[in-house]
């Protein structure tokens, strides 16, 4: 089973073609550069509201989320290359 997370972005099409960039990171006062980092989303919705959603293929990141009660994380491991993404396509969970 492959191990996912969602990240949303305004700007899919060149986050599918460069991939997820640390230092494009907007901290909490909409500054970029501040603090590099990946953001993640456990779920496709929590995702969702910040634009369209990517699915990412966390596989080659150890462990997972720091807190088991996060909805979301930060990898702070560098940039995520574009053949860890794909746009995300709702799938029956049944």
């Amino acid at each position: 089973m492959p191990k996912l997370a969602y990240h949303g972005t305004p700007h899919i099409e060149k986050v599918l073609r460069e991939g997820l960039l640390a230092r494009c990171a907007v901290d909490g006062e909409g500054n970029t550069g501040t603090c590099p980092h990946v953001w993640l989303a456990r779920t496709p919705e929590d995702a969702a509201a910040f634009g369209d959603i990517v699915e990412v293929d966390t596989s080659f990141i150890p462990g997972g989320f720091e807190d088991d009660e996060a909805w979301q994380g930060c990898y702070h491991g560098g940039d995520i290359p574009p053949e860890r993404l794909q746009a995300y396509r709702e799938r029956s969970r049944g």
